[in-house]
């Protein structure tokens, strides 16, 4: 037999019993289920008390009492990190009396008890003040509420300290359907010093040491990539991928403030094998061709000083003011003083070229066999500040309607002369006429070299938007399209839009519903402007509608005509649309949310025009929530290893990075809340995947293979519409809909992982954190020049 015998107490006869301590202590109710307050010892500021909640005598939570606290901190109490709060359900209080606060193990009370019967002095909104979130890396985001004049200045702390600071002068939005709330944003970095792989947390309040977390935020951040970072202390490659796994789930950014210390340290990582070096590609002749608009003595100056010394320039006079050229001077040029270039580069006059311009274009063609033409990212800016413009690879839609890939690029000669024959004399028309003939086949050899390689001038931008438009128009007509382009108003870059007439096409819109009566027929009255121009009807498919209004609002459709197709059964998003698409027989299918409200009646002609191209495969649109944010622009592949709406940082009013908000575009996928498409394309690509991607991500597969057959997938800013997202179903966040979210995203990296990381709509200088186009990556991923290539899914055997 074993026997135990419980050892005697030790011995506390140095310290003094806890009744002899003398504590400070504040325990109040925040709002209807949260509560907090703050404990010290003012014998002894190095202790963190543990602090026990008490609903009707009955303890329900601990916490330890270590948060930081902005009025100890205006006293110059210790560290100020003597907070603690609760957060609880408002269902735990239904039936509780009395709340407080005691320490843990102990019967000293921290502060006074409070009555749950009494109502509170001020009514506080659940959400709080405020909210931060760890983005990854030394960066993290939030929202302050207050007045939309304000810009509150935020403080982060660590350890007491206060390291950072940001103005909340961003927007975000905050609520749903009945609640929608804009509120103001702010993004923040701290300081590279933090960046050395310890774990620490940090406190944010602001300017009125108003705390916007409930508890620190943990955070932990390397000065480079983990990947490095791992391999420098093992040999073995299996931690060289764990690093490179936590990459992709942690990845690290820096502002873009901070792009000329970016560049500083990162630019001796530029692959030096295709951009240096004696072989044949780098001796390849060339010729510069500069445009007027801008200083030609500028642009000469820095050509004098490029690694790649075997060229030859001429700047061409002005046909018709800035951006165009003299066709006959061109023809001059490359018969006689460039009559030996094997490569053309063509810039605006006044485009300062980067040392390794030249060798980088060069080395484009001989990295991308049989490539025709190379572009490359680009700055702005003037005087001493740059600011990065990076770029997608090769966009037909973009390039018609904002000519992003014009400022900096390269042909080869043979593809130049059968460019002449077009009779451009802007560089607009110049490079699209490349895709006068099959767009498909030639796509494929645009190569975009993603580092900034030059610093272009300040345009004209109306008359360089003249210009593109004139040029998409002519390019549309030779290619047969009907289609009528306008110039807009760009806000970096030039802009144009293009509106093809569409063919009269049949069209479902198919509406899934669960009830939510309202919502419904909030939707079919907002849509019903623009269904009525067009061979349109409605499919609402009905997953189970239990309310007695919404069954009737049913049945009273179907006797005015409207099909309502029932799909009983557990929630399966992927499903239900399916049955829908099985069950109608017109050309084209428009997925809709029943939580979609119109804005106007010329969206669908919009997407219907879009969808005119013979290799679009789907077409999204432009989606506010209610607050007037963006809640969808398209889907960025990649980050945080995942799918991201593009643009819900922003404004509907904003241009977007790049004035990628304010043209058309293609982009890795779109959202099924609003998604045109073929019915044909639909069926051939197994339609939504109802096994792996029941519910979320079903959109994101689908718009990839798709993609995988050499179809585009188009987003345009033409078609505005308000949406709720989940409105009627509610967010995946917590419980049961939070582990199939973990699922289905498992599935997504699984099929797609590779193209996750390398989507071509994305450049791998742009940090792979929750908001796309928001930072830069650091460290930046692969910058070797790539292509637009189809995305190649791993199909995984059954069970695995």
């Amino acid at each position: 037999m074993v026997k135990l015998r419980r050892p005697a107490p030790a011995s506390t006869d140095s310290a003094p019993p806890s009744a002899a301590r003398e504590f400070r202590c504040e325990f109040v109710r925040t709002d209807e289920a949260n509560f907090s307050g703050f404990i010290y010892d003012l014998g002894d500021l190095s202790r963190r008390l543990v602090v026990e909640l008490l609903l009707d005598g009955v303890p329900v939570r601990l916490a330890r009492a270590e948060t930081y606290a902005p009025e100890l901190a205006a006293e110059g109490i210790g560290d100020a990190c003597y907070g603690f709060s609760f957060a609880l359900t408002p269902d735990m209080l239904n039936d509780s009396r009395i709340a407080e606060a005691r320490l843990a193990n102990g019967a000293e009370a921290v502060g006074s008890s409070i009555s749950l019967d009494q109502a509170q002095d001020k009514a506080t909104d659940s959400r709080g003040l405020g909210a931060v979130e760890w983005m990854g890396g030394l960066r993290f985001q939030g929202w302050v509420r207050c007045p939309p004049a304000e810009s509150p200045m935020v403080r982060a702390v660590v350890n007491g300290e206060p390291v950072a600071e940001a103005r909340a002068s961003g927007f975000s939005h905050v609520g749903g359907i009945d609640n929608a709330n804009l509120v103001k944003a702010f993004d923040l970095h701290l300081p590279t010093d933090y960046a050395d792989g310890r774990v620490r947390r940090a406190h944010f309040v602001t300017e009125d040491e108003v705390q916007l977390t409930v508890a620190p935020v943990t955070f932990v951040a390397f000065p480079d990539a983990l990947e490095r970072f791992f391999t420098r202390f093992s040999e073995t490659d299996s931690e060289r991928l764990r690093g490179r796994m936590l990459d992709r789930l942690l990845p690290a950014s820096a502002p873009f403030t901070a792009y000329e210390d970016w560049r500083t340290r990162w630019d001796f990582e530029i692959p030096q094998s295709p951009y240096s070096g004696s072989g044949h590609s780098a001796d390849r002749t060339t010729a510069v061709v500069l445009v007027a608009g801008g200083s030609e003595d500028t642009s000469l100056e820095s050509l004098e000083a490029q690694q790649h010394n075997n060229w030859v320039a001429a700047a061409l006079s002005p046909l018709d003011g800035p951006g165009t050229f003299d066709l006959d001077e061109l023809h001059e040029f490359l018969g006689q003083d460039a009559s030996e270039a094997e490569i053309v580069v063509f810039a605006q006059a006044g485009t300062v070229f980067g040392k390794s311009a030249l060798s980088a274009l060069v080395a484009g063609f001989a990295t991308v066999p049989g490539a025709r033409v190379v572009y490359c990212d680009v700055e702005i800016g003037e005087g001493a500040r740059a600011w990065p413009l990076l770029l997608p690879a090769f966009d037909y839609e973009r390039m018609l309607e904002q000519g992003y890939c014009t400022q900096l690029f390269a042909m080869d000669r043979a593809s130049v002369e059968v460019a002449l024959e077009a009779r451009p004399t802007n560089l607009y028309r110049l490079l699209n006429s490349q895709f006068d003939g099959d767009e498909a086949l030639v796509s494929r050899q645009v190569a975009h070299v993603p580092i900034p390689l030059g610093r272009i001038p300040t345009l004209d931008l109306a008359a360089h938007s003249r210009l593109l438009a004139k040029a998409s128009h002519a390019h549309l007509s030779a290619r047969g399209v009907a289609a009528e382009v306008t110039a807009q108003r760009g806000a970096l870059l030039p802009a144009a839009r293009v509106a093809r007439r569409p063919n009269p096409r049949t069209l479902t819109v198919i509406i899934p519903v669960r009830n939510r009566k309202d919502l419904l027929q909030t939707c079919l009255a907002s849509i019903a402007p623009a269904l009525a121009s067009v061979r349109a009807h409605v499919l609402v498919v009905d997953n189970d509608s239990s309310d007695a209004d919404m069954l009737d609002y049913l049945e009273a459709l179907k006797q005015k005509g409207t099909q309502v197709l029932a799909a009983p059964g557990a929630f399966n998003f992927a499903r239900i649309n399916n049955l829908a698409v099985e069950a109608c027989d017109s050309d084209d299918i428009l997925l809709l949310n029943n939580d979609i409200r119109a804005m106007d009646s010329a969206w669908l002609a919009e997407m219907q025009g879009r969808l005119l191209e013979p290799d679009v495969g789907a077409v999204g649109a432009l989606l506010l929530w209610p607050s007037g944010m963006i809640q969808h622009a398209g889907v960025a592949l990649g980050p945080s290893f995942a799918a991201q709406h593009i643009g819900n940082d922003r404004l509907a009013s904003d241009p977007g990075y790049g004035d990628m908000l304010k043209v058309a575009r293609e982009c890795g996928s779109v959202t099924a809340a609003c998604l045109l498409t073929r019915r044909s394309d639909y069926l051939s690509v197994g339609g939504l995947d109802e096994v792996r991607f029941p519910v979320n991500f079903n959109d994101v597969d689908y718009c990839l293979k798709l993609r995988s057959m050499g179809k585009r997938i188009v987003w345009t800013p033409g078609a505005r519409l308000y949406h709720h997202e989940s409105a009627s179903r509610g967010r995946d966040l917590a419980g049961d809909k939070a582990a199939r979210f973990e699922r289905e995203l498992r599935n997504l990296r699984n099929k797609w992982g590779g193209h996750l990381l390398e989507d071509p709509y994305y450049n791998p200088n742009l940090s792979l954190d929750p908001v796309p186009f928001s930072a830069l990556a650091w460290p930046p991923r692969a910058r070797t020049p790539r292509v637009n290539l189809s995305p190649e899914a791993v199909e995984l055997p059954p069970g695995f």
